[in-house]
């Protein structure tokens, strides 16, 4: 995402992460209980995975993240005036930016094309992202793998997973 985000920059799209709550929580990053630990893992979050977009943090009860739906790794673009142009309940950065360069043309060649707006859903696909997924789950700590998985990962052979 911070890649796409860079190569849109110039465009009046602003990319903003929002910070909802540790989805696995372990003994490094434990359930969140006061806004300041939250602030803190949130900063560990950005200089870990390297984030420069903005970064937004949710209060401890979830409102934003209840208020976009409450699923992990949702991902919006909301136009001019509050309208929803993409919505997906996973972070898939090809689909993103395909939504996002759909929603740029139409901004500049609506008029001058005569395009009109529809509504359409649908479910797409994506690999898992196994050798990322468990990085972070290991980061949280030895609980989050095992709340996860149902019991420790064994370990693998450097290769065995994909870059993802």
């Amino acid at each position: 995402m911070e890649e796409m985000a860079a190569r849109h920059a110039d465009r009046a799209v602003r990319s903003i992460f929002i910070y909802t709550r540790e989805a696995h929580p372990g003994e490094n990053y434990p359930h969140l209980t006061a806004m300041e630990q939250k602030r803190r893992h949130a900063r560990a979050m950005r200089d870990t995975l390297g984030f420069k977009r903005q970064m937004l943090i949710d209060d401890l009860d979830g409102t934003v993240h209840r208020a976009y739906g409450a699923l992990p790794n949702m991902t919006w673009i909301v136009g001019r005036g509050g309208i929803i142009h993409y919505k997906a309940a996973w972070t898939n950065v090809a689909d993103v930016e395909a939504a996002l360069t759909d929603s740029l043309y139409a901004a500049d060649n609506r008029a001058k094309l005569g395009l009109m707006p529809f509504y359409a859903e649908r479910i797409s696909w994506r690999t898992r992202e196994a050798k990322g997924f468990r990085a972070g789950l290991e980061r949280a700590g030895p609980k989050a793998v095992s709340d996860f998985f149902g019991k420790p990962l064994p370990a693998i052979s450097p290769g065995a997973l994909d870059e993802g």
